[in-house]
């Protein structure tokens, strides 16, 4: 029989953060330890396999999650992470007198995407320095200081968009993940289209751009410029632009997820709003992958060489997320997750 204790961890660490909300692992409980496993919630449109970037950035908010519970609770547990390319990606060894109360920590539960506009006035200045301190093994965070810094970064984005919006893959992985019907919503993964904060004909907008041949007739007048440019807007005005960034070696994206929930956690525990941008990543890492849309390798190729001038990245270094943060002005709709049971199992 399952211990209660274990139950309510796994429903605290399904609390990450993923890709689209895609929620692409397994917990799995054998009885003396708690493995983390790669899923593929909908194949036909993922373009994230177990040991893509995005994915492990998933497990290391998997992990921090648990970390944080188990901390809050006053439990030690012992992790022993796989090589790169096995499973489980790593197993959590925890003692057996567990306690009988649970406390879940209120972080966790507070953690959420804001889409929508912020106020203008700067992020406090102690909680600025406080995530700007913030590591994880060998992550850490870069927070962007200026405006030609951040007008500079704020143009990668730009160019990453353009690129992705001519993506047919991710063409299909973005409309795929649209949840919009309330029974669409309740099934708990993906995007609800009400966290999107989209202004009025948006959605009809969205309905439009549906369709990939017509995508497709439209880029060749300049569409995807034009999307990019509107997609820029928010992440233009924000009071602060924070970058995880550190070591591009595989498994070191399951640290660079660690940190990047903790500070996320950190922000929205102290009333800042965050939003991630994770093209700019995405884009470079097509570039390697040869997965990018056709036409855009040199253009691409350019922005990671400027990533590494604005950040201060080392050889080896990559960015990992873009956070826009700032206070919010209201707030936004919650992304539901899936049930327990579709994301937890036990092997006893």
């Amino acid at each position: 029989m399952t211990k209660p204790f274990i139950e309510h961890l796994a429903a605290c660490a399904a609390l990450a953060p993923s890709a689209d909300n895609t929620q692409p692992w397994q917990m799995r409980w054998t009885g003396d330890a708690l493995e983390l496993h790669y899923v593929s919630r909908h194949p036909s449109t993922n373009v994230f396999d177990a040991d893509s970037h995005g994915t492990l950035l998933a497990i290391g908010a998997l992990a921090e999650n648990i970390d944080m519970t188990l901390a809050a609770n006053g439990v030690q547990g012992k992790w022993e992470w796989s090589r790169p390319g096995k499973q489980p990606y790593g197993c959590l060894d925890l003692p057996h007198d567990l306690p009988e109360n649970f406390t879940i920590p209120p972080g966790l539960e507070a953690r959420h995407t804001n889409r929508l506009p912020y106020r203008t006035d700067a992020l406090e200045p102690g909680l600025r320095d406080k995530v700007a301190a913030a590591r994880q093994g060998q992550q850490r965070m870069v927070v962007l200081q200026g405006n030609a810094a951040r007008k500079a970064l704020v143009r990668l984005v730009e160019l990453s968009s353009q690129a992705r919006f001519c993506n047919r893959d991710l063409h299909r992985w973005l409309f795929g993940s649209l949840r919009e019907t309330p029974q669409e919503v309740a099934s708990g993964d993906g995007l609800d289209v009400a966290t999107l904060g989209l202004p009025p004909g948006g959605k009809t907008m969205l309905n439009f751009m549906s369709n990939w041949k017509r995508m497709a007739k439209l880029n060749r007048f300049g569409a995807y410029k034009f999307l990019a440019k509107t997609e820029t807007g928010l992440i233009s005005a924000a009071p602060a632009l924070l970058c995880v960034v550190g070591s591009g070696k595989e498994r070191n994206a399951i640290d660079a997820g660690r940190l990047l929930t903790r500070v996320w956690t950190q922000l929205n525990e102290h009333g800042a709003a965050v939003q991630p941008y994770y093209v700019v990543t995405d884009q470079v890492n097509r570039l390697h992958t040869g997965k990018l849309a056709p036409g855009f390798e040199d253009k691409i190729g350019a922005v990671e060489q400027e990533l590494h001038r604005l950040l201060g990245l080392a050889q080896g270094e990559m960015l990992h997320m873009i956070l826009r943060v700032g206070y919010p002005t209201k707030a936004p709709a919650r992304s539901h997750r899936l049930p327990l049971s579709q994301v937890f199992v036990s092997e006893l």
